[in-house]
């Protein structure tokens, strides 16, 4: 057998001893001078990507907040809205019966004034009818004193006064019961 080559020959010994000491060599380059700015950029990304999450979060956090505060300002809005709607109710509810009792104050005032005026007029009335009915009765005295009358004539006399009375009450548009009829 000559020549056997064997795994363990010297020149494939030496080459694969060369081979592991380029391996070897190529790894302490690529750990010392290629991984580290890989390495870095990888942290520099990864700490980017968390901030980046942190921010959306805290932004998401606000985002919250800014909703709920938003839908409480509504809400204070809408009861706002709704007290002032009620005192405008209240306000106009107190106003027209206010009004109403104005109203109801002069009506009576407007009333009673007519009243007073009715009084004063009826009155005035019985006054003139007095007066009339005393010139009468003194006219009738005096026809009597100048003439000396029967039972006939004196029946006649009192009937015409009374007529006389009775056209002037009517004419003058007092009733019988003292009040205005016109």
């Amino acid at each position: 057998m000559g020549s056997e080559s064997g795994v363990f020959d010297l020149p494939n010994v030496s080459l694969i001893f060369w081979e592991i000491v380029a391996f070897a060599i190529l790894l302490g380059l690529l750990y010392w001078f290629v991984f580290p700015p890989i390495r870095d950029q990888i942290q520099n990304r990864q700490s980017q990507i968390e901030d980046a999450i942190d921010e959306a979060e805290k932004t998401r956090a606000e985002a919250r907040e800014l909703l709920a505060e938003y839908r409480r300002q509504i809400e204070e809005a809408r009861g706002e809205g709704r007290k002032i709607l009620d005192e405008s109710r209240k306000q106009g509810e107190a106003m027209r019966q206010r009004v109403k009792t104005e109203a109801q104050e002069e009506g009576d005032r407007i009333i009673q004034r007519a009243r007073e005026e009715i009084d004063r007029e009826r009155e005035s009335a019985l006054r003139e009818v007095r007066g009339e009915i005393s010139d009468m009765i003194i006219q009738a005295s005096s026809q009597v004193i100048d003439r000396e009358l029967d039972s006939e004539e004196h029946e006649r006399l009192i009937e015409e006064a009374l007529n006389n009375l009775e056209a002037e009450v009517v004419g003058s548009g007092v009733s019988k019961d003292g009040s205005s009829t016109a």
